[in-house]
């Protein structure tokens, strides 16, 4: 049985879906139309759409019962993302966030390995492009990846947050944040600034470090305590392709797995707590 599946928002990630679902065997994409009325007869939708209109786009079909993928970040603000949970729980719908480094293969070798060394000590993350967005601010854009992998290693959500920009508060372009887990600091750094495109994330742990570097040749490396280095094996599949994969077989299972909403709602509230901070000079915000 072929899968029909409706994709909103077909700008450059969007194209980037269409593709990697195109080369599933049982899969058509239909392009819908943002604002458009849900179409009769799809088995699930994709929402691609600009950060701020997620929750827009997303909740009629939500609120159907239609399956929905919907692009990181869940939503740019707390009411929005609230609002999406609040619709998934009345119909039952299945509601994946695209976080999409949670389904990269160097990362899933970090988070098989990292036991092995000894608990994680902290995280230091690095975010950055020279692609600005005119509908959210770096943090929005960069965070989603931080926070989600961060989340997954801590097996938790952060307990607070301080937050600088370092190029203006309204939009910041360039922007430290500290978040903690606990006894353990997240330090993520953002940039909309650098022409040198970079998502790496070395996690240092009590008997050794992990380096993950997703433009790196080898994106994975292993520093044990007395200083040898290793390169860990990987699987080569894209990560979108492990994404698509897992998204479809909730549409075909029809399980709705609320702790999908409940993670994202989480990191929607701290990059949110992140905005306060640097509203308020850098202040700590608990969440």
């Amino acid at each position: 049985m072929t899968l029909r599946l409706g994709l909103v928002g077909h700008g450059r990630w969007g194209r980037n879906i269409e593709r990697t679902l195109l080369a599933f065997p049982d899969v058509s994409v239909a392009i819908v139309d943002k604002g458009s009325r849900p179409a009769a007869g799809l088995d699930g939708v994709l929402i691609a759409t600009p950060s701020a209109s997620h929750a827009d786009a997303a909740l009629p079909y939500i609120e159907l019962g239609v399956p929905t993928f919907i692009e990181k970040p869940l939503a740019t603000s707390v009411s929005d993302a609230e609002r999406i949970r609040d619709a998934a729980r009345r119909s039952g719908a299945v509601v994946f966030v695209g976080h999409v480094f949670l389904h990269h293969p160097g990362f899933l070798a970090a988070l098989e390995l990292q036991p092995s060394l000894g608990p994680v000590r902290y995280i230091l993350s690095e975010g950055m492009n020279q692609s600005p967005r005119s509908d959210s601010s770096v943090l929005w854009d960069w965070l989603p990846h931080s926070l989600s992998m961060a989340c997954t290693l801590a097996a938790r959500d952060p307990d607070s947050v301080a937050a600088w920009s370092l190029s203006g508060v309204s939009i910041p372009q360039a922007a430290v944040a500290k978040f903690q887990y606990g006894e353990v600091p997240l330090v993520s750094t953002t940039s909309w600034l650098s022409p040198i495109p970079r998502m790496r994330m070395t996690i240092t742990c009590e008997q050794g470090t992990l380096v993950f570097d997703s433009k790196a040749p080898r994106q994975l490396t292993a520093y044990g305590g007395r200083g040898e280095v290793s390169y860990p094996a990987y699987s080569e599949e894209l990560p979108l392709t492990r994404e698509m994969t897992h998204f479809l077989a909730a549409v075909k299972s029809g399980n709705a797995d609320l702790s999908q909403i409940e993670t994202g709602l989480a990191i929607v509230r701290a990059i949110a707590a992140a905005h306060e901070s640097i509203a308020r000079g850098g202040n700590l915000v608990k969440l």
